[in-house]
């Protein structure tokens, strides 16, 4: 099957706006928190104050929000704490205590989480977004892709 560019990028709008209407999950501590995510590929969103700011892709949306918590294994992570404290250091894959604290506290008092379910073009789709949506904390990646 051939789609056209209009038909794609209606794909891609429509996900777009699915993630960004679509009820928020509140981030919680909690270990059964990632439940509020199927064991299923997709994209998922970030939202800070209830701004846009993150859009990633996953083979398993579940695994992939255990985790967004840690500072070694999350890029967003990494962007906050240098967007809160931008001459901050990691060292053995994490901030100094307090930077990890501070950022605990904004994870459970500032960051809310959508998705959506996708089979196919994840990587596409959270490009698309990147580049679409000016602001966000993703950056380029070692294929040269927006992350």
């Amino acid at each position: 099957m051939n789609l056209t560019e209009t038909e794609i990028l209606e794909i891609v709008d429509n996900c777009e706006k699915e993630l960004k209407t679509k009820k928020r999950i509140k981030f919680s501590f909690d270990k059964k928190w990632s439940d509020n995510f199927p064991q299923k590929a997709g994209i998922y969103a970030i939202f800070y104050k209830d701004n846009f700011v993150y859009v990633g892709e996953s083979a398993n949306l579940k695994e992939r929000m255990k985790e967004v918590k840690r500072t070694y294994n999350h890029s967003f992570r990494r962007k906050l704490g240098k967007f809160l404290k931008p001459d901050a250091v990691i060292e053995k894959g994490k901030f100094s205590n307090d930077l990890e604290l501070l950022l605990n506290e904004h994870y459970e008092n500032f960051l809310k989480f959508t998705f959506k379910e996708v089979n196919f073009g994840r990587i596409e789709i959270e490009n698309y977004l990147m580049q679409k949506n000016e602001g966000v904390l993703n950056s380029i990646g070692k294929r040269g892709i927006i992350k």
